[in-house]
């Protein structure tokens, strides 16, 4: 199709299914503007032709010509009747064509019936004049009525309305398309989700159980005291991490969390990271040493008014940073640094880079999922190595 013809279409479109603010106003202005302008307009016609100001009667048959038109939408039954009484009444037509064309449009129950009984109107001799130019400037015959009166309006009203309905069924075979492809992708997802936790339940799951289980056997057998104990936190660190799965495999499932341990905790829409003391607690364990400096000596969240949400982040990053510290540089001293700006809370955590390389495998995605959990919050999270020390520094706002 041509671009011209495109954009039209597309502007038939948007009047007729989705109109502007604008174009509403326009609407309702002119559907109440019309009946007054055809009432004048039929006034002041019937003057030109019958060459005298109408009478009284004519004058009230055409106000109630004009008064129906606006019952045109709720009781259509009114200007259906009152259009042909004004015609008989004056001789003119003209609530008759705007009828006829308004039926055409809306096709309302008997639509058909009605357009006929106009159609004859003339040739039964209830109308005293043809539905025609009757001012003399145009001469036509008066088999033109049912054509000029009737059946033209209605064609005309009829190709308003069909493009109208036209464009309400497109429209809704598109919302139903859509709809059809959001619940497919739905369903995709929700698979996807299933694959994704049974594969986490039975390989994660299982070998996390097992390493579990090998440690308490570990605990229970050794007479080592200092092996008992590394081997009683690492069973005790495995159950922790075993709930942390289940959890994880409740929401995949979306609440079928079946006899799983954690299932209660799985309740909940997001698992709490762990507190700020509790990760600082953690890696002491490890035998890493934290040394607090300025606001991070107390409880930084709590003193500088931290809602919930910058609070979890400032947990989570640094849980992760202390586990970082833990598994590059294990042995080695943290400094944990804290300010309470006007609008943010800042943090840097610095250790030392080890000459070796890690002793633990590493994912790689620690630090760019710290980094989005600040961004969650509208906060920031840099890092890099300066001066053979690896700095961290996160800013969340208050």
């Amino acid at each position: 199709m041509p671009v011209g013809g495109t954009d039209r279409v597309r502007w038939i479109e948007r009047l007729v299914d989705a109109p502007s603010d604008r174009t509403r106003r326009v609407l309702r202005i002119a559907a109440l503007a019309a009946p007054p302008v055809v009432t004048l307009w039929s006034t002041w016609y019937d003057a030109l032709a019958a060459r005298t100001v109408p009478d009284a009667a004519q004058l009230l048959a055409f106000l109630a010509g004009g008064l129906s038109l606006y019952l045109v939408r709720r009781l259509p039954v009114v200007p259906v009747v009152v259009a042909p009484l004004v015609w008989a009444a004056t001789g003119s037509c003209s609530f008759v064509m705007v009828t006829a064309a308004v039926l055409g449009a809306r096709r309302p129950r008997g639509w058909l019936l009605v357009l006929a009984a106009y159609t004859v109107l003339h040739p039964l001799g209830l109308v005293p004049v043809p539905c025609s130019f009757r001012a003399g400037h145009v001469s036509l015959p008066d088999e033109t009525a049912p054509l000029l009166g009737v059946v033209l309006p209605a064609l005309v009203g009829g190709a308003v309305g069909e493009a109208a309905r036209l464009v309400a069924v497109r429209e809704d075979r598109l919302r139903l398309a859509a709809e059809v492809a959001a619940a497919r992708a739905a369903d995709a997802v929700a698979h996807e989700r299933l694959r994704l936790s049974r594969d986490m339940h039975d390989v994660v799951g299982q070998n996390v159980s097992r390493m579990t289980l090998h440690a308490s056997a570990i605990a229970s057998r050794t007479a080592d005291a200092e092996a008992r104990a590394l081997a009683t936190r690492i069973a005790d660190t495995g159950a922790d991490l075993l709930e942390d799965v289940h959890f994880v495999v409740g929401l995949l499932r979306g609440g079928d969390r079946g006899g799983d341990r954690g299932a209660d905790r799985g309740a909940a829409d997001a698992r709490a990271p762990r507190s700020w003391q509790e990760s600082i607690e953690a890696a002491e364990r490890d035998g890493t040493a934290v040394r607090r400096h300025g606001a991070a000596v107390g409880p930084i969240a709590r003193t500088a008014h931290l809602g919930a949400a910058s609070s979890a982040v400032l947990d989570a990053v640094l849980a992760e940073a202390l586990h970082n510290a833990s598994k590059h540089a294990p042995g080695a001293t943290v400094d944990l640094h804290g300010a309470v700006l006007p609008d943010a809370v800042r943090v840097v955590v610095e250790n030392p880079v080890a000459g070796q390389a890690s002793v633990l495998p590493s994912g790689g995605h620690g630090l760019a999922v710290a980094a989005e959990r600040a961004a969650t919050v509208g906060g920031r999270l840099t890092h890099g190595v300066h001066g053979g020390r690896f700095r961290l520094e996160l800013e969340v706002p208050r």
